[in-house]
C-alpha cells in the first residue's frame, strides 16, 4: 500500500474519528460516506502497516479534513483514482490534450492518476473544485530509464494547461515503487542544480541527495535542460 491509494472502509470495520471538534452533522457523514462506498485516502502512517486514512467534507460552505484511525489495517485498497476518469469534468479544450498526455505517459511506462480537489468532487460530488483549484496529479515511473522524458512530458502539459484554461498543474512523481517527490520541485532542483530534494514515503518525509535518488550522471543531468528547452512552450 502506498500514500493516496484508496480505501473503501466496511461497515463492519471499527474506527476512530481524530477530529473531535467538529459539528455532530459531518461526523455522521462519515459514516454515510462509507454507506454510499466513498473511498478514504491513504496518508502518512507512523507504522508500515495502514492505520490511518483521510477523507474531505464540506458542510455549509465549511470544507473539514477528517482523519480516521483505524483498529485494524483495511480491507479494501485500490490505486488512487485514474487521470482518465476526470477527463469529462476538465475544461473542453484541453480534454483532448490531457488524454494525449495520459497516453504518452503510458508510452513511456507510467500510470497517471489524479488525487486532491478534483478527485474528491469526483467521488462525493460536492464543490471542491474551485477557479483556484490545481490540478493534483500522480505519476507511477516504472522505469527509471524513461524518467527524463516523463519530467519533460509534465512540464509541457503544465505549461500547456495554464496557458489554455489558467489550471496549475501540481502533483508527485512515484521513484523506485514508494519514493514520492514533487515534480514541481525534481524539475527545478535539476534546472537549478540544487543537491537534494525531499521524497516522502509512507511512513517518512526526508531530503535525499539527487545523485543518489535519481542515479543520474551530469550529462544526463544537461540532457534533460537540453530537452526542457527544445520541447516546451516558451
Amino acid at each position: 500500500m502506498h500514500r493516496h491509494d484508496l480505501v473503501y472502509l466496511q461497515p463492519t470495520e471499527a474506527f476512530t474519528l481524530l477530529n473531535t471538534s467538529v459539528p455532530s452533522s459531518v461526523i455522521q457523514a462519515v459514516d454515510n460516506m462509507i454507506d454510499a462506498k466513498q473511498p478514504f485516502t491513504v496518508c502518512r502512517q507512523s507504522t508500515s502497516y495502514i492505520s490511518k486514512v483521510a477523507t474531505s467534507h464540506i458542510e455549509n460552505h465549511c470544507k473539514y479534513r477528517l482523519a480516521l484511525e483505524l483498529s485494524a489495517p483495511p480491507k479494501v485498497v485500490t490505486s488512487p483514482l485514474a487521470l482518465e476518469k476526470l477527463i469529462p469534468s476538465l475544461p473542453s479544450t484541453i480534454q483532448n490534450q490531457t488524454q494525449a498526455f495520459i497516453n504518452q505517459c503510458h508510452d513511456l511506462r507510467a500510470d497517471v492518476y489524479a488525487y486532491g480537489s478534483f478527485a474528491n468532487q469526483y467521488f462525493t460530488r460536492l464543490p471542491f473544485v474551485t477557479p483556484t483549484s490545481d490540478l493534483d496529479i500522480l505519476i507511477v515511473i516504472h522505469e527509471m530509464d524513461r524518467m527524463s522524458e516523463i519530467l519533460v512530458a509534465i512540464e509541457a502539459f503544465k505549461q500547456l494547461a495554464m496557458a489554455k484554461v489558467g489550471l496549475r498543474l501540481d502533483g508527485e512523481v512515484r521513484l523506485h515503487g514508494h519514493k514520492d517527490v514533487s515534480f514541481n520541485e525534481l524539475i527545478h532542483a535539476l534546472i537549478s542544480d540544487i543537491p537534494t530534494v525531499v521524497v516522502k514515503t509512507l511512513c517518512d518525509v526526508e531530503l535525499q541527495k539527487m545523485d543518489v535518488l535519481l542515479g543520474w550522471k551530469p550529462y544526463e543531468c544537461e540532457r534533460f535542460i537540453d530537452a526542457r528547452k527544445r520541447n516546451l512552450i516558451l
